[in-house]
């Protein structure tokens, strides 16, 4: 599984000219990471999803721009990753659309008719045919027009949506991602593209309980929030950066002795995650050092798990999984 520069629920449209048959579909399909709106009426899905897409669209554009503020290995990119977890404070996060799962024969406009009529080309498209329609959705899939097609009437059809669901919006984050991976020095050894840290990742700091998660700089360092806004944080640094920080400090001549041995041991690293992407001055180092542990991967990482309270967040101000859900029940 892969880890990507950020994570969230997100929105899943069903299409089906059959009223009953949605409900029924979308009570059996329990994905914790989606949440589901219904159409019956194609045309309706088209005006709502290039509507919304338009003014809700998960962009990085903002984020990769290089500048001539770059220093050595800070760079400006740095400064501008930092601005991702800021997503949690967006309401409309969770109202972004992932994916369209449509069925092909409906009157007035088919699935493939349809998804042909979205301008969001990263948003996921899965196609229902029946058995008739099974070449159709063959054709259409070698041709790029639909992304995954799924049989009516088969035994496992609903564990075969649920499964393709969740391959979307993995697909539909990978997208972005590698909107920033292509940005990043070194990237195809970096911790987003280590089978070992993403094991890591997955087992250790996006555990069950954990909702969406936002990478914090460019090394590997993560914010991970839960349905209710709790938090928990992952700092990362590879070797590269320990020498680097160890340099800095040193340059600086204002590094304690004790500040320097205890990051020269690798058993104590530096936690800073500021908006501006700055080091804190040298001189207040020793307030940012936490414990540090080992992972050896394509790179040697050391890290420490915390909470979030070192993080500039306005925990007043997030709106949370959970308080979405309820609205959108309401």
């Amino acid at each position: 599984m892969n880890v990507f520069a950020c994570f969230f629920p997100t929105t899943v449209i069903l299409v089906d000219d059959s009223a009953v048959f949605l409900e029924s579909l979308k009570d059996c399909l329990d994905i914790k990471s989606v949440t589901f709106k219904t159409f019956v009426n194609p045309a309706e899905v088209v005006d709502y999803v290039n509507e919304v897409s338009a003014t809700n669209r998960l962009d990085y554009a903002d984020l990769v721009r290089d500048g001539e503020d770059s220093m050595s290995d800070w760079k400006s990119i740095l400064l501008n990753v930092n601005y991702l977890h800021r997503e949690i404070y967006n309401p409309y996060r969770f109202s972004r659309i992932s994916t369209i799962v449509a069925d092909y024969l409906m009157p007035g406009m088919n699935g493939i008719d349809l998804f042909s009529r979205i301008d969001d080309k990263n948003i996921q498209r899965i196609l229902l045919t029946g058995v008739a329609d099974e070449k159709i959705a063959i054709d259409a899939f070698n041709e790029g027009k639909i992304n995954r097609f799924v049989k009516k009437g088969t035994i496992n059809f609903e564990n075969e949506v649920t499964d393709g669901i969740l391959k979307s919006v993995n697909q539909y984050f990978r997208f972005h991602t590698e909107d920033i991976s292509k940005h990043l020095s070194g990237s195809d050894r970096g911790p987003l593209n280590d089978p070992i840290f993403a094991d890591f990742f997955f087992s250790k700091c996006f555990v069950k309980d954990m909702t969406e998660y936002y990478m914090l700089d460019t090394f590997g360092s993560y914010l991970f929030m839960n349905e209710i806004g709790e938090m928990s944080m992952l700092s990362l640094l590879t070797e590269h950066e320990m020498c680097r920080l160890i340099e800095v400090g040193i340059e600086s001549q204002e590094i304690s002795e004790e500040v320097l041995n205890k990051l020269q041991s690798r058993k104590y690293m530096l936690v800073s995650h500021e908006r501006t992407g700055l080091l804190p001055p040298v001189s207040e180092w020793a307030r940012y050092l936490r414990e540090a542990h080992r992972l050896d991967g394509y790179q040697t990482y050391y890290f420490a798990i915390s909470d979030a309270k070192s993080l500039d967040v306005d925990f007043n101000d997030i709106q949370t999984f959970r308080n979405f859900k309820r609205r959108r029940d309401f």
